[in-house]
């Protein structure tokens, strides 16, 4: 359901964009709907609205089509997470693959019932979902500072990361009066740069370190991140592709 989504319903046909908001209200609960009548429109309301969530696009509109639009969401890195459904006449295979080619999340061929809308959103959800959940490795030897309550910052070494959490290790003494849900501050470097960013975290999970099950004074602790401002969420995004990209040089030059 997009009740606490912001939607962006891109259509040169006044007719065509009350149609989709229609189900976007009666089916997806959206309160929330900013309408454009063309790509270009489009970018002028993603600028008023940067709190937009979802796209909904015709592909064939004057001034700026769908396309067009869709390179332009992708390559602003502002909104190139932004889920794009692209909605077109459009159903020959040539058409449908050039739009997967510019990172189309979904398409919907017209016309469209209220069910296939709804399925391709819902899909879509899945798909993102598991995509938060996957896990980057840390960059080479990242620290994190905690600020857990009343305590002092705290430094763990950064496991995993991911767009939904993270994995450290701490030392327990520093953190023993800890526990499961305890909510924190967890402040880390951006890889070759002297900037930092913070992301609100709550522990999930505190256990023994199963590399090293017989070390008393380590353990992992999980945390899933808080709800966050745009900033945060931006340099967490930042983080996790300048990670990947480290690990995928070092295995690189292992094979090489």
């Amino acid at each position: 359901m997009l009740e606490k989504d912001v939607v962006l319903v891109v259509d040169d046909s006044s007719t065509a964009r009350s149609a989709i908001i229609n189900v976007l209200r009666d089916h997806l609960y959206c309160k929330d709907i900013v309408e454009a009548s063309d790509g270009q429109d489009a970018l002028r309301k993603l600028r008023q609205r940067p709190d937009v969530d979802w796209i909904f696009c015709d592909w064939e509109m004057p001034n700026m089509a769908g396309d067009e639009l869709l390179v332009e969401i992708r390559n602003n890195p502002d909104t190139a997470h932004l889920p794009f459904i692209m909605i077109t006449s459009k159903g020959d295979r040539d058409s449908l693959v050039t739009a997967v080619q510019l990172g189309v999340t979904s398409f919907i061929v017209k016309p469209f019932t209220a069910k296939k809308l709804v399925e391709k959103v819902f899909l879509a959800q899945g798909r993102m979902e598991r995509r938060n959940a996957e896990r980057t490795r840390a960059a080479t030897e990242q620290k994190t500072w905690l600020t857990i309550g009343s305590l002092q910052e705290v430094e763990a070494d950064l496991v995993d990361i991911s767009l939904s959490g993270l994995l450290m290790l701490v030392q327990h003494e520093l953190i023993r009066t800890t526990t499961v849900f305890d909510a924190f501050q967890a402040k880390i470097d951006l890889p070759s740069s002297n900037e930092s960013f913070v992301l609100p975290c709550q522990i999930i999970r505190l256990e023994a370190d199963p590399l090293h099950p017989s070390r008393t004074d380590i353990v992992r602790l999980a945390a899933r991140f808080q709800p966050m401002n745009e900033q945060a969420r931006k340099s967490l995004v930042n983080y996790i592709e300048a990670a990947a990209r480290q690990a995928r040089a070092a295995a690189q030059k292992l094979q090489g």
